[in-house]
């Protein structure tokens, strides 16, 4: 497959890009209350460093993947094209999952209503490894 195409079925269809708008607004909203002081371009200039960092994760860690790949067997690895396009999607999951982390324990209300649930779960993790 090229390029091209790998994108298409890795990034489209509705829950990719489910995915993809939820990092988008996890940025937004970290930005946003990080920054609630400044002026709006200065809040959407962070959250697009925010994402352009998790896309940056995604293009390292496809780059790695591409060079992991070859230790394996001819027959049992994937194309370079497919082994970097799904290493820059998990890239940029795990990085709107950290920046979700992080917004989580250090803002006050990062996830509105759900915010108590979070600090109840989170609670119940620390008594268990505490």
């Amino acid at each position: 497959m090229s390029m091209e195409s790998e994108f298409r079925m890795r990034f489209g269809g509705f829950w990719n890009s489910l995915i993809l708008l939820f990092v988008i607004i996890v940025c937004l909203r970290f930005a946003s209350l990080e920054l609630a002081q400044e002026s709006l371009p200065e809040r959407v200039h962070c959250a697009i460093h925010l994402f352009l960092g998790c896309v940056a994760a995604g293009i390292l860690l496809g780059i790695l993947k591409i060079f992991l790949s070859f230790s394996n067997q001819t027959y049992t690895r994937a194309p370079a094209s497919a082994n970097f396009v799904q290493g820059i999607k998990y890239g940029i999951v795990t990085g709107g999952l950290l920046i979700l982390i992080v917004g989580m324990m250090q803002l006050n209300n990062f996830l509105g209503v759900f915010q108590p649930i979070a600090n109840g779960i989170l609670a119940k993790l620390t008594a268990v490894f505490a």
